[in-house]
């Protein structure tokens, strides 16, 4: 039997997330107190600890509907070509920058890949499906894994460049080093 979702908590959730990236922009994030988060966030702390068992909880569930979003977007086209996954994937951050930035000051960036890393198996199925690929489960897995490091490693540079190429721009780049690599 499904779980309902209730839509008071849901909204509670949110506004406790949104208190978090906004308080992130001006306090480090061992230093902002649960009692501070509540007050941002209009609610409660019998709220907070029905919804959250901690402040890293509230960073993992940030990250949980960025992946979700991704998910969204990415389904929002059907051209799964090497090169279109890599301008959609920066495109995508492009987007979300400023969160990027928030866990990188935060030494919370590990956060991120944790929860990524659960939604990889469901976006590779979506590729195999489209590819019509007959991997064996350890082959789509190690290409999963170097694929997501590579793609972590290209963020992490792109985040901390001074000169940031557009997400077109990268996926010529990948597509070039690719072709490099292969041959």
């Amino acid at each position: 039997m499904e779980k309902k979702s209730n839509p008071i908590a849901e909204q509670s959730k949110q506004w406790i997330m949104e208190a978090m990236i906004s308080l992130l922009k001006y306090k480090e994030f061992e230093k902002i107190s649960i009692s501070e988060l509540v007050k941002k966030a209009g609610l409660s702390r019998r709220t907070f600890y029905r919804n959250f068992n901690s402040k890293t909880e509230v960073i993992l569930s940030y990250c949980e509907k960025l992946c979700v979003e991704y998910l969204s977007y990415l389904d929002k086209d059907i051209d799964y070509s090497v090169k279109h996954i890599v301008e959609v994937y920066f495109t995508f951050w492009e987007q979300h920058l400023e969160f990027l930035y928030l866990l990188s000051n935060n030494d919370l960036l590990c956060h991120l890949i944790e929860v990524s890393n659960r939604y990889w198996d469901t976006i590779y199925e979506r590729f195999q499906r489209h590819w019509k690929d007959n991997s064996s489960k350890i082959e789509l897995e190690y290409c999963l894994l170097f694929n997501m490091g590579g793609l972590w490693n290209i963020l992490m540079k792109w985040l901390y460049s001074d000169t940031r190429e557009s997400p077109k721009e990268l996926e010529k780049l990948v597509k070039h080093s690719l072709k490099l690599f292969i041959t």
